[in-house]
C-alpha cells in the first residue's frame, strides 16, 4: 500500500479563478493521476530498476533523469548501493547492488584507451550523485618494457543522473593502491601515496609520498605538503569530524629474500594530517608491540560517520581503537 499525501483542495475564495493548464500530453506520467503523485510512486521505486523505466515513455525518462528526482531519492536515503568493479570498467560494466532491493544493474563502461589496459588498484570515491574514479595500476602498449606496469593520473566521473561518464581533470602525480578520503565540508577528496603496483605482481612496483587535494566543483588538482615516508597500499579515512586526515597501514620499504625475491616491508604506524596547518604527524605502533602480530590488509568501516579501523592478519582480526592507541583481538 502507498500512502501519498495530496494537497488539499483550493478554498472557496479561490474558486473564481481559472484552474491551471494541464499539462502537455506528453509530459503526463501516470494518466489520471498527477505528476507530484506520479514522482512520488516512481520514488518507491528502487534505483536498481531506473534504467529499464527510462526507457518506458519520454516523460519517464525525463522525470528520473532530472536533478530534483534524484536530490530526492539521496534525501530520502532509501536506496542502499553497492558499487562493485570486477574487472576493469572500460572493458568490462560495472555493477550496482541494491541492497534493500536485493536487484542488480550494469553501468555502462567508463572510456576506453586504446594503448591502456588492465585498470586496477583505482580508488572509487562516492561523492553526492556521482562516483570518482581516480588514478589505478595499468599496462600502456606505448611503454617499455611493454610487460611493466605504470601509474595512472586519470580520473573519470560517473554521473547516476543521465547514467553517463565524464573525464575530468588528471591528478598531478599518477598513483594507484593509495590511499583516500572525502571532506564533505569543503567539497574537496584527498589522496595521498600510492605507487605502481598491480595486481599481477605480488611484488615490487614504486612508491610515492606525494598529497593532493581535489576540489569537485572547480575540477581542479593541488599539491600538500607529503607524507612523513614512502607508503603504498595504504588506506584513508577522516577523524575529529573532518579536521584530520590519517592515512594507515601499507608498506614503504622493500628488501629481497636470496637476493631474488623482493618482499615488502609493511607499515606498522599511521600518518595524520591536519586539514587545518597542512602539517603531518605519526603515530607509533598503531598494532601493539608483539612479534606475532604482522602488519596485514587494513580495512575501514563506518560507524555513524565514525570510522572503523581493523587489521586482518591472517585467521586474527584486531580493531585500533584511536582514543586509548591499543589494538586488540577480536577473535580472543
Amino acid at each position: 500500500m502507498i500512502s501519498v499525501a495530496i494537497p488539499p483542495p483550493s478554498s472557496p475564495d479561490d474558486s473564481s479563478s481559472p484552474p491551471p493548464p494541464p499539462p502537455p500530453s506528453s509530459s503526463i506520467l501516470i494518466p489520471g493521476l498527477p505528476n507530484e503523485v506520479s514522482r512520488t510512486i516512481l520514488s518507491i521505486v528502487p534505483y536498481a530498476h531506473h534504467a529499464r523505466l527510462k526507457s518506458t515513455s519520454k516523460s519517464w525518462k525525463s522525470a528520473l533523469s532530472s536533478k530534483s528526482f534524484l536530490n530526492t531519492l539521496l534525501g530520502q536515503n532509501r536506496n542502499n548501493l553497492i558499487c562493485i568493479f570486477p574487472q576493469d570498467p572500460s572493458i568490462a560494466s560495472p555493477y550496482l547492488f541494491d541492497v534493500n532491493a536485493v536487484a542488480w544493474c550494469p553501468l555502462p563502461p567508463m572510456p576506453c584507451n586504446p594503448h591502456v589496459y588492465g585498470l586496477c588498484n583505482f580508488a572509487a570515491v562516492p561523492f553526492g550523485p556521482h562516483i570518482y574514479i581516480i588514478g589505478g595500476s595499468l599496462f600502456d602498449t606505448r611503454s617499455f618494457p611493454i610487460n611493466r606496469p605504470s601509474s595512472s593520473s586519470s580520473t573519470f566521473r560517473f554521473n547516476f543522473r543521465d547514467f553517463s561518464w565524464e573525464n575530468r581533470a588528471p591528478m598531478i602525480s599518477p598513483r594507484g593502491s593509495f590511499a583516500y578520503a572525502v571532506v564533505p565540508s569543503s567539497g574537496n577528496i584527498v589522496v595521498a601515496g600510492g605507487g605502481s603496483r598491480h595486481t599481477v605482481f605480488a611484488a615490487a612496483g614504486s612508491r610515492i609520498r606525494a598529497v593532493e587535494r581535489y576540489d569537485v566543483v572547480e575540477d581542479q588538482w593541488e599539491e600538500l605538503d607529503p607524507l612523513p615516508c614512502f607508503r603504498a597500499g595504504c588506506v584513508g579515512f577522516m577523524e575529529r569530524e573532518g579536521e584530520e586526515f590519517w592515512v594507515v597501514g601499507g608498506y614503504s620499504a622493500s628488501r629481497t629474500v636470496s637476493g631474488v625475491f623482493p618482499v615488502d616491508e609493511y607499515c606498522r604506524d599511521a600518518a595524520v594530517m591536519g586539514l587545518e596547518d597542512g602539517a603531518w604527524r605519526e603515530v607509533g605502533d598503531t598494532w601493539g608491540d608483539g612479534e606475532n602480530v604482522r602488519a596485514g590488509k587494513i580495512v575501514v568501516g563506518d560507524d555513524s560517520g565514525s570510522p572503523l579501523v581493523f587489521m586482518l592478519d591472517g585467521n586474527e582480526i584486531f580493531r585500533y581503537f584511536r582514543v586509548s592507541g591499543l589494538a586488540i583481538n577480536l577473535l580472543l
